[in-house]
């Protein structure tokens, strides 16, 4: 082998240098140093709060688009962007004040500042790009502000109730409303912010944004599958506060708020993913549809 075709081996695109295994190595290494207490935090959040615990699935879902795009990522050249520095800047400083303040919220959205800064400051802008989406559904297994999580979830309780005790009504259950908590012949029903449907929201919504990536025929269609999950997410909470109602009116209170008021969250909001995925079909163009057994091919036309 001559010292020629050694030199031009190690600048080809397809011979990584052991000096970016190195740096990638140590880039890790360092976030691992800075992000070990936020990320034992996470996990905690994760494993003490049902609105959060969909968490530890959402890294195994972007890993695996990050799998689904390697031909695409290894097809764009890579290549330096100095702007990203001023992303890794934004994500220390936020890591700092988050950390100071103890702001978990904060931190968790530095890594993902921290994250994109990186990618475009070794990878470039062009397979930063590829990896957008990946590193942007991170976002689903984040935190949000104590003040979000509170204001959100008594907006989605107050919809909730009202429709709820409207439907009920209409199906002749005697209620009386006082604030969050519903009284019934057999009792009160009280509307704990667990019941608000922040879960199922978050969960529609992470599920929303994986269809209306994979959704063919582009942003318009995409965008509607994406914000369907919110009407869906919210009507279905709002369907099964209904239910807990009905039972509670004709079978008891007790009935109502044991297992059927466990186990209607399930279904309802398998019902609300059921309903996402029939409007994914329906805004698929016909053409990207799979044919139905025996069924003609449809000629495509030729813009060649």
């Amino acid at each position: 082998m001559t010292l020629e075709a050694t030199a031009a081996e190690r600048t080809s695109p397809g011979v990584r240098p052991t000096w970016a295994v190195a740096g990638s190595l140590a880039v890790l290494a360092l976030m691992a140093v800075v992000y070990q207490r936020t990320a034992f935090a996470l996990w905690h959040a994760w494993r003490g709060d049902d609105n959060y615990s969909h968490g530890p699935l959402v890294p195994l879902v972007s890993a695996a688009f990050v799998w689904r795009s390697r031909e695409r990522l290894a097809a764009v050249p890579a290549g330096g962007d100095a702007r990203g520095l001023a992303l890794i800047a934004l994500g220390c400083a936020m890591q700092i004040v988050g950390v100071r303040a103890d702001v978990l919220a904060l931190q968790c959205y530095s890594a993902l500042a921290m994250l994109f800064g990186l990618s475009l400051t070794f990878l470039g802008l062009a397979k930063t790009r590829v990896l957008a989406f990946p590193l942007a559904y991170l976002a689903f297994m984040m935190i949000f502000p104590p003040f979000v999580v509170l204001n959100l979830s008594y907006a989605l309780k107050e919809f909730t109730v009202t429709v709820a005790t409207r439907v009920a009504e209409l199906c002749g259950v005697i209620l009386q409303r006082s604030g969050m908590t519903l009284y019934l012949a057999g009792g009160p029903i009280r509307i704990e912010n667990p019941c608000s449907g922040l879960r199922s929201l978050v969960a529609l919504l992470a599920t929303g944004a994986v269809f209306a990536y994979l959704q063919p025929g582009g942003w318009p269609r995409r965008l509607t599958l994406l914000l369907a999950a919110v009407p869906l997410a919210m009507a279905g909470n709002a369907l099964r506060i209904t239910l807990v109602l009905l039972v509670g009116h004709y079978a008891g209170v007790p009935q109502a708020t044991g297992a059927f008021h466990d186990q209607s969250g399930y279904v309802v909001y398998a019902m609300a993913l059921l309903g996402l995925i029939a409007l994914r079909r329906a805004l698929t163009p016909r053409a990207a549809l799979p044919a139905a057994p025996g069924s003609p091919a449809i000629p495509m036309e030729s813009h060649g």
